[in-house]
């Protein structure tokens, strides 16, 4: 078959390495969708494809007889893919779920509509990370002047858990039936749908159903993560006959998937709404996963799960509108590390160490301040968030950093022991009416507490490792939060900080990340790499980064960070120690001021984002 002659080429701003999106009208079977890739662009000869790394399993996808592809001048392994797009764009983990949600836009759905099925996808493909049996959160910026929101879909604690039930087994937080919350993702995405959705909820479904029923080729990146817990894939029901050839070995790169029960899950809530989830057999089911594997879920606890709205807070910073997550996401974290920054002229002497080194104090002071925070619903934060992001404390902290020095972990003062939690998926979206979601959801630890039901397909979250556990003091004295103490209901802290950046009243940025707790020091970076430095939205997130979350007291440094900076700021006494390139993921979309869409996805996940 010939190459198609492009319908339209989207222009290459100028300046630097830029993918361009060529959109093809070149009707292509559902066999070869979910068909490898790589194969794909062997027999579509794209010659203009230079690169062939690891990206370039996923450049190339066909949804709704659209083939979309990436052609550029020039790419190495490892950078990521710039997308510039004219009306919308779509910046996902995983390049087949970005053009999934394209697709939603070119055929008149809004930014939700694209979140929503874009999302889905990513849960079905990336599922050690991400997918339905977890929660997250969803940062609305609608269009016309209207008010953002924040969609809490985070998981819930159960009506039986106690603050002391992993006391005794910390390790029961995180494997087995103790560690799963009510799962929040569903709930959460129907809500979004009823108030802003535009096309029909079963339409944002059917993609992924079908790459459920007929198959997907397996990620490097899942590959990846199946090695690490071979044993257990090979022996857990569900899993041992998802991600295997049948013969007692696992799939390899490239293998097709096939996950039949979740279509038949994603059919039955596309025909009959969220309700099917939390009532009825996919609950029923899903609770008898629970307590076979030591839980105590309820289907009362499943029926009594609502998605809750939050009032987004604010700043602003260098006089752009920054509106991000109040708790439980971090975001009002992330809103006091910008704060304190804005006081430097970062943009006027550039990514040198001293900056770097303030930069760096800002995270530890914020990191500080983190497990001050809780679910509102049953702790009183509202003083602390309005401290937090006022530019009256910023200062204060300022006048506390020292441009000679760092200082050892008393003098953040921080209160309660730094909590650690876990990976995550996020993916940034701008539609041609100015309208912009933030999505973050996870399961939490790869593939969750390790329980796929095999009945309904679905891959049970194990949120509650994110609650704090009462226990011993650590090694510095410090005690676990009580605001983040296990209570039933409640929601667990999240490091979450799905961000929408505006000038002038219009969209500059979508941005988030997932990784845990780097996902706010990952985020304060990328966009000062923007908004400070000065950098493409690809080089701005390609760029090597720092790590510090206050405990443990030392600083971890990207490897490609220049020596000669990682040596200056040892010489400020920080302890490095070497962050792995990979520890971070930021998917961000940005509107210049000519109206150009660039996004990019992070390679560090191997992601490329789709536009149109």
């Amino acid at each position: 078959m010939a190459v198609p002659t492009p319908s339209r080429s989207l222009e290459e701003p100028q300046g630097g390495d830029v993918l361009t999106v060529l959109l093809v009208d070149d009707p292509v079977s559902d066999s070869e969708l979910s068909s490898s890739p790589t194969r794909l662009l062997s027999r579509k000869r794209q010659s203009r494809l230079l690169c062939i790394g690891a990206i370039s399993l996923l450049l190339t996808a066909f949804i709704g007889g659209l083939l979309v592809v990436a052609s550029a001048r020039r790419c190495t392994e490892g950078t990521s893919t710039l997308i510039s797009a004219k009306q919308g764009a779509v910046a996902t983990d995983e390049p087949r779920c970005s053009i999934i949600g394209v697709d939603v836009l070119r055929e008149g759905g809004n930014a939700i509509d694209a979140a929503i099925a874009s999302t889905l996808c990513v849960g079905l493909i990336q599922a050690h990370s991400s997918g339905i049996g977890g929660g997250g959160f969803m940062l609305v910026r609608p269009p016309g002047g209207q008010s953002p929101v924040l969609i809490d879909f985070r998981e819930m604690a159960g009506g039986a858990a106690t603050e002391d039930m992993f006391i005794k087994d910390i390790k029961l937080a995180q494997i087995g039936g103790l560690a799963v919350g009510v799962p929040g993702e569903i709930a959460g995405l129907y809500s979004a749908h009823q108030r802003f959705g535009k096309l029909p909820w079963h339409r944002l479904f059917e993609p992924t159903i079908r790459l459920a029923r007929d198959g997907y080729a397996l990620s490097t990146v899942v590959y990846g993560q199946l090695l690490t817990m071979e044993q257990h894939i090979l022996s857990s029901p569900g899993f041992n006959t998802t991600y295997t050839d049948g013969n007692g070995h696992l799939l390899k790169p490239g293998n097709t998937v096939r996950r039949p029960e979740l279509a038949d899950t994603l059919e039955d809530i596309a025909r009959n709404g969220a309700q099917a989830f939390y009532r009825g057999r996919i609950a029923a089911s899903l609770v008898k996963a629970v307590q076979s594997n030591g839980g105590i879920l309820t289907t009362n606890d499943f029926a009594s799960y609502a998605a809750v709205d939050r009032t987004p807070i604010e700043t602003y910073y260098h006089g752009r509108r920054v509106i991000t997550g109040s708790p439980p996401t971090s975001g009002s974290v992330l809103l006091n590390m910008l704060n304190i920054v804005e006081g430097y002229t970062l943009a006027m002497d550039g990514p040198t160490a001293m900056n770097y080194h303030r930069i760096v104090e800002a995270m530890k002071f914020g990191a500080a301040q983190r497990t001050s925070l809780g679910d509102p619903s049953f702790v009183d934060i509202v003083g602390n968030v309005s401290r937090q992001i006022s530019k009256q404390f910023a200062g204060e902290i300022r006048a506390n950093i020292s441009d000679v020095q760092t200082y050892d972990v008393a003098h953040y003062d921080p209160e309660y022991d730094i909590l650690n939690n876990h990976g995550t998926t996020h993916l940034s979206v701008l539609d041609k009416d100015d309208m912009a979601v933030a999505i973050t959801s996870t399961i939490n630890l790869e593939f969750g507490a390790r329980i796929m039901d095999p009945v309904t397909g679905i891959i049970l979250n194990d949120q509650m490792d994110d609650f704090s556990t009462t226990n011993m003091t650590n090694n510095f004295g410090l005690r676990p939060s009580p605001n983040n103490k296990i209570v039933p209901g409640k929601r667990p802290l999240s490091s979450t900080s799905a961000t929408i950046v505006e000038q002038n009243g219009r969209v500059e940025l979508v941005i988030g990340g997932s990784g845990g707790s780097r996902i706010l020091t990952a985020v304060l970076q990328v966009i000062i790499n923007v908004l400070d430095f000065g950098q493409r939205l690809d080089t701005a997130i390609d760029s090597p980064r720092l790590h510090h979350q206050l405990l443990p007291h030392q600083l971890g440094v990207d490897p490609m960070f220049p020596s000669s900076l990682t040596s200056a700021l040892a010489s400020f006494g920080h302890k490095i120690v070497p962050l792995k390139h990979g520890n971070s993921v930021v998917q961000a979309v940005q509107k210049l001021p000519d109206g150009t869409i660039h996004a990019v996805s992070d390679a560090r996940k191997h992601g490329v984002a789709a536009g149109y």
